[in-house]
């Protein structure tokens, strides 16, 4: 199984980083509302982790992680 579907998985993981970090780009310049959801997720990381993020990078991961939530969801509807 790993074989079929670690490729579809890795290519939506690596598309996912790089296109949320160029849409994040341009939301940030866009949309301040964003800039202020981004600097509270990561206010709420260094919170729990104790790790200061960026606030660019905690956009990119949120765009990143709901880009990867839709690939896995149209990847399970079309696949079964």
């Amino acid at each position: 199984m790993p074989a079929k579907t670690g490729g579809s998985h890795s290519f939506a993981a690596f598309a996912s980083m790089i296109v949320a970090t160029v849409i994040s780009k341009y939301v940030w310049q866009v949309a301040p509302p964003f800039a202020r959801v981004s600097e509270m997720a990561g206010e709420l990381l260094l919170d729990v982790t104790g790790v200061v993020y960026p606030p660019q990078f905690v956009g990119s991961l949120i765009i990143a992680s709901g880009l990867a939530f839709v690939w896995g969801v149209l990847y399970h509807v079309t696949r079964h």
